[in-house]
C-alpha cells in the first residue's frame, strides 16, 4: 500500500541515491506523523443552573461559565470545557494533570486536594416565606411552632432543615419535578422552604414568579466560597498565567464575581 502511494517516476540518470533519498523521506513521514495538539488545560464542570448548564440548543452557559471563559480567554491558553456529572468532574480533576474544575465549594475536607485559583463568589442558604407572611419576624421556636417546611428529597435543603431541629412531622419532603417547594409555599400548603440565594432567583424566573412575592426570613449557618480550582498537577507556568489574567481583569474593573443581576440575560 505505501509502495503504491509513494512510488514516483525517477528522472533519467537518477540512480540508487535518489531511491534512498525518496525512501528516507517516506520513513520520516511514517516515523513522525503530524498530530493535532490538544488543549493546554481541560476544564470540568457539571450541570447546576444558573452557574453552569446546557442551553436548549446545546451550548454551555451559566454565570460561572461566563466568568471562567473571560478569565481563560485573557490568559491566551488553549483550553476546553467539558460538561460531565459532578463525580466524574471531581475525580478527573484530582487524577489528571492541568485539569481545572468549577463551580466547587472550598471546604475543609478538600483544602489540600486542590489549588484554589480564583474565588467566583459565595453562597448562602435561607429560609424563604411569602412576602405577606409576618409570623417569622421574630426568632422561630421550632419546639412551639407548627410551621411546615418544604425541602427537596436527596438535596442539601432537607439536611439543613433537619439541622434546624424541625420536628419530623413538620418536614414536607418533595420531589421538585412534581411539586416545586416554591409553589407549595405560595399556595399556602407549606410555610417555608430552603434555598440558596442565586439559585432561588433562577428558579423563580423559571417558574414565572416575581421575587417580590417571597422574602428570606432566616439565614442558615451553611454555605461557602465558590471557586475555580485545579488539581495538584497544574504546571506552574499555567497557574501563573491564570493568576496573572485574574489580576489584569481585576485591575481593569472586572472583579470576576458572580452577579445575580445577570440572571435575566441567561438563555434557557
Amino acid at each position: 500500500m505505501f509502495g503504491k502511494i509513494f512510488r514516483v517516476p525517477l528522472p533519467v540518470g537518477a540512480g540508487r541515491r535518489a531511491v534512498v533519498l525518496a525512501w528516507l523521506g517516506v520513513c520520516c513521514l511514517l516515523a513522525s506523523p503530524t498530530q493535532a495538539q490538544g488543549p493546554d488545560i481541560v476544564v470540568y464542570t457539571e450541570s447546576y443552573p444558573p452557574y453552569s448548564y446546557l442551553t436548549k440548543d446545546g451550548r454551555l452557559d451559566g454565570l460561572s461559565t461566563r466568568l471562567v471563559r473571560r478569565l481563560l480567554d485573557e490568559t491566551g491558553i488553549e483550553y476546553r470545557i467539558i460538561h460531565v456529572p459532578w463525580t466524574r468532574a471531581y475525580r478527573a480533576t484530582l487524577e489528571e494533570d492541568n485539569a481545572l474544575i468549577y463551580t466547587i465549594a472550598r471546604q475543609e475536607g478538600r483544602e489540600d486536594l486542590f489549588q484554589w485559583l480564583v474565588q467566583l463568589g459565595s453562597i448562602k442558604f435561607h429560609l424563604f416565606a411569602r412576602q405577606d407572611d409576618h409570623r417569622f419576624d421574630a426568632e422561630i421556636d421550632w419546639n412551639m411552632a407548627h410551621y411546615r417546611v418544604a425541602c427537596l428529597v436527596d438535596d442539601i435543603s432537607c439536611l439543613l432543615v433537619k439541622g434546624l431541629k424541625v420536628p419530623e412531622k413538620n418536614i414536607y419532603r418533595i420531589a421538585e419535578v412534581n411539586r416545586p417547594d416554591v409553589m407549595l409555599v405560595l399556595a399556602g400548603r407549606a410555610d417555608l422552604y430552603v434555598a440558596e440565594e442565586i439559585h432561588n432567583r433562577y428558579r423563580l424566573k423559571a417558574f414565572g414568579v416575581s421575587p417580590d412575592r417571597l422574602k428570606p426570613v432566616k439565614t442558615l449557618e451553611a454555605g461557602g466560597d465558590l471557586f475555580l480550582a485545579s488539581g495538584l498537577g497544574l504546571k506552574p507556568d499555567l497557574r501563573a498565567a491564570i493568576m496573572g489574567a485574574r489580576d489584569r481583569l481585576r485591575e481593569a474593573g472586572d472583579l470576576l464575581t458572580l452577579d445575580p443581576s445577570e440572571l435575566d440575560n441567561l438563555p434557557e
